[in-house]
């Protein structure tokens, strides 16, 4: 008998990255952006394990932070956490190597009593 397992992922993280958002329904939201803590994990098929460093070969945090960071700078406002995770989600599975996408979006500024409110989503090529 023959066992065919999962094909194994690895994981690259962008953890609590928080940056400044216009975003909520309200109109004070609008107009005054808030902090926002987002969190990525980009699942990347391995076919193999990792032998090389030339980054070109892998998945890069660094282009992801950086989009994120431009639809922070845009300066656009964005209805609601479940519109910017979408749109994070987007910018990690630009890049085709990503199968799936887990984002964490969450305002720190809203509840006091909690570290913060939000959303997560999963997001998958399938």
């Amino acid at each position: 008998m023959s066992v065919t397992l999962p094909q194994a992922h690895r994981c690259i993280v962008v953890s609590n990255l928080r940056l400044p958002f216009l975003i909520g329904i309200y109109e004070h939201e609008k107009k005054r952006p808030q902090e926002v803590l987002v969190t990525i994990h980009m699942f990347v098929p391995e076919r193999e394990r990792v032998s090389g460093s030339d980054i070109a070969d892998h998945v890069s945090y660094g282009d992801v932070v950086r989009g994120v960071k431009a639809i922070a700078a845009s300066g656009r406002h964005i209805p609601l956490v479940e519109n910017l995770a979408e749109e994070i989600a987007d910018v990690a599975l630009a890049d085709a190597r990503v199968a799936r996408v887990v984002v964490d979006v969450r305002k720190t500024q809203i509840i006091p009593e909690a570290e913060g409110v939000g959303v997560i989503i999963e997001r998958s090529r399938d």
